[in-house]
């Protein structure tokens, strides 16, 4: 009977410490990168029947996968790890431990940019994915900066600065990067000077200091996007040249252009009919104010290529329909008021 009693005990005690076997991998850990932690607790397995068979996976980092309690070094990226334990006995336990990577390391202080002084509220510095939930920021100089602890702040020197920028979190190395902010000025143009041209004449603009080039308005006006448009207003008008820089600044200037009244006829010796809407006509000034006129237009041959009464500035360069030649045509032109024009016009497609 007491050795019934002995057996039934035995057998109650081995089945409580079965029922006890727990493992431990350890409690989630941030780590800074390229550094080290050792995983598992104190102790990792316990209950059960040992020895234990401790099975780490996966290997990535880790100085060994078959003990309780190996090491995690030159840590470079979040990680989990699953540790599997067999008791003597075959009971298999498991459990799991993260180590999350510090992202200290990724903030910066973002690359060196620029603002325009007077058109810009300023410009946001720092990477677009800095962020202080878990770290603290701080830039110096603190000038022209609307928070100087804030993951991006507004920039707005009135001289080109740089700024430093440390991100810490009392767990890992602080990280320092720098940035450059420069306020860049308006771009100086010029749209030329004030001047007076007889009516029906063509003038060249001489715009200077932009990058880009938009003039207006857009009529009465040839080559509009460049610093020289040519201009044929026929009444007095002021053109206004905008201009914007490499760095998006802008500014503007004009010119006024006035007309002394007059119906003496202007003879453009080119014009370049490849219908790029620049220049595709031969054009003769004020030759509104001659109603009856006729036009003639010979090759350099003497054979008669184009025709017109009352021409319209609209010869585009063709003959039967076809492109002629690059080269230097003769019209004629009676202005039907008793007086005729002779000279040369050159095609250039």
């Amino acid at each position: 009977m007491f050795r019934f009693f002995v057996t039934i005990l035995f057998v109650f005690i081995l089945s409580s410490v079965k029922a006890q076997f727990t493992v431990n991998a350890g409690a989630d850990i941030t780590v800074c990168l390229g550094g080290s932690v050792t995983l598992g607790a104190t102790p990792t397995a316990t209950g059960g029947v040992a020895p234990y068979t401790y099975t780490w996976s996966p290997s990535t980092f880790l100085n060994s996968t078959s003990i309780a309690n190996p090491i995690a070094s030159n840590i470079n990226s979040d990680i989990t790890y699953t540790l599997t334990v067999m008791s003597a006995d075959s009971v298999i336990k498991t459990d799991q431990i993260h180590l999350n990577l510090d992202k200290i390391f990724t903030f910066n202080a973002g690359i060196d940019t620029g603002f325009c002084e007077t058109q810009s509220p300023g410009v946001q510095i720092g990477a677009s994915f800095n962020n202080n939930l878990y770290h603290n920021f701080s830039w110096q100089p603190t000038s022209g900066l609307d928070n100087s602890s804030a993951p991006r702040p507004l920039a707005t020197p009135t001289i080109t600065t740089t700024y430093t920028l440390t991100v810490s979190d009392n767990l890992c190395p602080d990280n320092v990067t720098y940035v450059t902010v420069t306020p860049f000025k308006p771009p100086f143009v010029d749209a030329g000077n004030d001047t007076i041209i007889d009516e029906g004449a063509t003038i060249t603009l001489h715009g200077t200091g932009a990058t880009k080039y938009w003039w207006s308005p857009d009529y009465h006006i040839k080559y509009r996007n460049t610093p020289n448009p040519d201009v044929w207003p026929i009444t007095a008008t002021t053109y206004t040249l905008l201009t914007i820089d490499q760095h998006g600044c802008y500014n503007g200037d004009v010119v006024t252009i006035n007309i002394t009244p007059g119906d003496k006829l202007f003879f453009y010796n080119t014009f370049t009919p490849n219908g790029d809407g620049d220049n595709d006509f031969f054009y003769i000034g004020n030759l509104e104010k001659f109603p009856d006129n006729n036009l003639k237009i010979y090759n350099r041959y003497g054979k008669l290529v184009y025709s017109a009464t009352n021409y319209d500035n609209l010869w585009n360069g063709k003959y039967m329909g076809n492109e002629l030649p690059n080269g230097t045509y003769f019209y004629i032109l009676n202005d039907g008021k008793g007086t005729q024009y002779k000279g040369s016009v050159t095609i250039i497609n």
